[in-house]
Formats: structure tokens, sequence, C-alpha cells
């Protein structure tokens, strides 16, 4: 579970440029049990990547649409970032969480770059058709195209550990050329301990 006040990085469009402090509340997250071990049965380390869906899932459920968000990471190198969380969240509940931050109702996932995790809405991968076509009328972009920008975007502040968006949409078109990734400014980034932006 997560709960502190983090640097958030958020994509969406038309959000608050100013800068704010969000908490993410400890009620957001919660992971799904894992697997027991059973006897004579061989450690295996965690691994480093970490895949939760919030309270409110089912455990088909998020294995299903954890699948289509695992999919789309594979196309990048999200590996590169070693220990990191991926969570979902269903959209009623991210509906509250953006009106509760008083974000951006455009905004479909957040990175919280110094507690190493990305939330992502639900309706990226699979959610009501309504909230669909709200993304796709905010950003421009088609239904198969709306978690692969978000994914793209989310890993430029993650790969360069950088909450600026112009940085992190510079390298989301990076990705998509597949060309090196090259992280500018990574210091003044560091430098600065509150950060919160959008997704153009």
């Amino acid at each position: 579970m997560i709960s502190q006040s983090l640097a958030q990085a958020q994509s969406g469009p038309d959000a608050t440029r100013s800068r704010a402090n969000i908490e993410i509340p400890s009620s957001l997250v919660a992971a799904l049990p894992s697997p027991p071990r059973t006897d004579g049965e061989p450690y295996r380390p965690t691994p480093a990547q970490k895949f939760v869906c919030n309270t409110g899932y089912s455990r088909k459920q998020c294995d299903e649409e954890m699948t289509v968000l695992r999919k789309a990471l594979a196309n990048y190198p999200a590996s590169d970032l070693g220990e990191w969380t991926w969570v979902l969240v269903r959209s009623e509940d991210w509906k509250l969480i953006l009106l509760a931050h008083g974000l951006s109702p455009g905004t479909a996932a957040l990175t919280a770059v110094g507690a190493k995790t990305t939330f992502f809405e639900g309706a990226l991968v699979a959610g009501p058709s309504g909230r669909v076509s709200e993304l796709i009328d905010i950003w421009h972009v088609g239904r198969d195209g709306l978690l692969d920008l978000a994914v793209r975007h989310e890993l430029g502040h993650a790969l360069c550990n950088d909450a600026n968006e112009r940085r992190a949409d510079r390298i989301a078109r990076l990705l998509e050329q597949r060309k090196p990734i090259s992280c500018e400014a990574k210091a003044e980034a560091k430098q600065k301990s509150v950060h919160h932006a959008s997704l153009h």
C-alpha cells in the first residue's frame, strides 16, 4: 500500500500547471494476494516489477486487464526501471481521485517518481465506452493508441526520473520512433522536490 505525499507527473491534457503536493490515499491500492508457495518448491525472488489492481477488481478482471497492460509495457524498455509498481485503478474510483485533488478530467495516468509507481485508469485497458470516448476526444488519439500513448509518456517520466512534461513528451516520441533515449536536465529535475504536470 502507498500513503505519502509524492511528486506527481500526470498523463492528460489541460491540467493545471501549478505545483501540487498530492497525497495518494492508502485506500487507493490493494495488492491482490500472491499464490502461496508450497513446501518443496524452490524459492523464487520477488520480481522487480509489480503489477497490482486497486480495490474493487476481481481476481479474474485484474488478471485480464493486467495482461493488456503488460503487453503494452513489453513494447518498451519498462524492465530498465528495475523495481517499479504498475497499478490499475477502476474508472469510477479514478474520477473521484481526480475530483478530490483538483486534477483535469482528462488525466488518465499518474507517475509517482519518488515512489517508483505508475497508476493507470482502467479505461485505458478495458473501460466503459463513455469514458473511452471522452479520452479519445480529449487526447485526439484512437482507441488503440490511448494506452500506448499513456505508457510511453509515463515511461518518459519514469526512465528519466523527471516530472517535466515536455521532456516526458520528448522521450515518448523517441520510444515511439524506436530511437535511443537520452535524459536531459536530469540534475535539474532532481533539485525540484514537487512537480505537477500534464500530457498535451
